[in-house]
């Protein structure tokens, strides 16, 4: 009889194996719901998305992409049931390609099944020595573990992604109708003087170099809304634009702006502390590290008169902070 349940067993087990029923398959899902409405938005996010399968001790065992249309938010990738039970690792990148040129995409190793290991699966920032000034494509990463038998059966695998890249627009404008100001006039940088452009395959920043974010978009904008002067009607603003690498609460990254030729820095912000000032009732169960990480669009308005910084109101993202310190 023991010798009976054994055979059982031994042709059930082969032959979810050998036979590849739909029953022995693995499917994962992807979410990008780790953002400010917490509701999937994969789609339009991403252009191309790679599936890997680590095993328990790390070796690449499986890999899959996906491109184009068939990247929707209900996407599902079938995957083989490996051979040996353990534990395995689910790790996937997304990344759009609408913007052309190496310089708009992070560093993404060419793994091997069967030759390379989950360590060798982190992304670099591409820098020119560490100063990043162009406009980056949508990157997005996540990881899921789970305990994987051989038993026949349909098993499913979600893999939450978070978003790797930032955008920040900066807008200066003047707090009265007779004052004229220039983008050419200034210079504007974000620095984390830890770096944030080492990125590993869970989504955590690994130790890298200090990066300097100068705006890979500068212009002066004109007819802008009247609402923004206190005075009367403003014909100009100065508008930069710049895309950065995940932001970090502990890094002390900051926004930086300067005269061209002038009387030097105005503005010298830790960007954290800033954007920790616009958090909503509703969002208060999330820890700043979490809101910087599922924001991935800011809007930072100063207000400049006369050779002074009106710093007791700053606007970001529309929530207007008032009676701060510009230099806190």
């Amino acid at each position: 009889m023991k010798f009976t349940l054994i055979m059982i067993f031994v042709l059930v087990t082969v032959s979810c194996i050998r036979e590849k029923l739909d029953e022995c398959k693995i499917l994962v899902c992807f979410d990008y719901s780790y953002n400010m409405l917490s509701s999937n938005a994969l789609e339009g996010q991403v252009d191309e998305l790679v599936l890997y399968v680590f095993d328990e001790s790390g070796m690449l065992v499986d890999k899959h992409s996906r491109q184009g249309e068939a990247i929707r938010n209900t996407l599902v990738i079938e995957v083989d049931r490996p051979t040996v039970a353990g534990i395995y690792r689910f790790v996937a990148w997304g990344k759009g390609n609408v913007i052309a040129g190496d310089d708009a995409k992070f560093e993404i190793p060419d793994l091997t099944v069967g030759v390379s290991g989950i360590e060798e699966l982190n992304y670099y920032l591409k820098t020119d020595s560490g100063v990043s000034r162009h406009e980056l494509n949508h990157f997005l990463v996540g990881m899921s573990e789970s305990e994987i038998n051989i038993f026949p059966g349909t098993e499913l695998i979600k893999i939450n992604l978070k978003k790797v890249t930032k955008k920040v627009r900066v807008l200066l404008l003047p707090y009265a109708e007779n004052i004229d100001l220039d983008v050419n006039n200034y210079s504007f940088s974000i620095v984390d003087p830890v770096g944030n452009g080492h990125i590993n395959y869970d989504y955590e920043v690994l130790e890298g170099e200090p990066i300097v974010y100068v705006p890979y978009y500068k212009s002066n904008v004109y007819s802008f809304p009247e609402e923004y002067s206190s005075t009367g009607k403003i014909d100009k603003v100065v508008a930069v634009e710049f895309c950065t690498s995940r932001l970090m609460e502990k890094h002390a990254v900051c926004l930086l702006v300067s005269t061209i030729g002038g009387t030097g820095e105005f503005v010298n912000i830790n960007l954290s502390w800033l954007f920790s000032l616009t958090e909503m009732e509703g969002h208060r169960d999330w820890t700043l590290q979490e809101y910087l990480d599922r924001q991935d669009e800011y809007v930072i308005t100063l207000f400049f008169d006369n050779d002074k910084w009106i710093d007791a109101t700053i606007i970001v993202n529309g929530w207007v902070v008032n009676n701060i310190n510009i230099d806190s």
